[in-house]
């Protein structure tokens, strides 16, 4: 049995060749959904927000790559919201994950892990959920617990309770009156004393997740870190 499953393969690989739903180039069966091209070498690396001034509540932002508006990130990461790309979302995710902790030191690390970290995907309101059929950052968070080995927060322990509108052409002022209040930690015992990642596909102003950040620090008093795929 296990012999035709290998025909089957090389058959399926030769007619239907494996390519990069980013870029459409060719890519190796062991390369998953994104050629080695896209994941090491296509896009700027941002790294960590480390000059900037964050807010009380949260500890440290890193993102993996810039955003190229009209480019091809710009492209997957609107496949990965609108199209049901859960499995892109898990290998970005991964390739985040690992990125980050490349980019800590030793030290670093060592005092998140005393933490007990827990990933905190930005949730969705339920309507937008059920409208888009999943929600792109639990893919990612998933992605980003496979390289790192945190856990992700358990469904419905953190809470949007307002659809608030799209934040495309707001002022970063109109941005976080548009998000105020948006979210609950129904759970409070699930990240009390522990270190929150907060994870999300694209960071702009931040105004998303430092709202999600300043209400997880009303609960723990623990500052969160920030994980994105890109920054805008």
């Amino acid at each position: 049995m296990e012999i035709f499953k290998k025909i089957y393969k090389s058959y399926t690989e030769v007619v239907f060749p494996p390519t990069c739903v980013c870029c459409g180039s060719s890519t190796n069966s062991d390369e998953n959904s994104i050629c080695s091209l896209c994941r090491g070498k296509r896009f700027e690396s941002a790294g960590s927000a480390r000059k900037e001034i964050l807010p009380q509540s949260v500890a440290f932002v890193h993102t993996m790559w810039f955003f190229d508006k009209g480019g091809y990130l710009q492209d997957l990461l609107h496949k990965l919201k609108y199209h049901f790309m859960r499995g892109v979302g898990i290998e970005l995710g991964y390739l985040l994950g690992k990125d980050s902790l490349h980019q800590h030191s030793t030290e670093e690390l060592k005092y998140i892990d005393d933490l007990n970290p827990v990933i905190i995907p930005v949730p969705l309101h339920v309507k937008k959920r059920r409208k888009r059929g999943y929600n792109q950052a639990r893919a990612l968070a998933e992605g980003v617990s496979r390289s790192t080995g945190w856990n992700i927060i358990r469904k419905g322990a953190i809470k949007r309770t307002r659809k608030t509108k799209t934040q495309t052409g707001l002022t970063l002022e109109e941005r976080s009156k548009n998000l105020k209040g948006a979210f609950q930690v129904t759970e409070p015992k699930l990240v009390q004393n522990r270190k929150c990642v907060v994870v999300d596909d694209v960071f702009t102003t931040g105004a998303t997740t430092f709202e999600l950040a300043k209400t997880l620090y009303e609960v723990n008093e623990v500052s969160s870190g920030i994980l994105t795929v890109a920054r805008a």
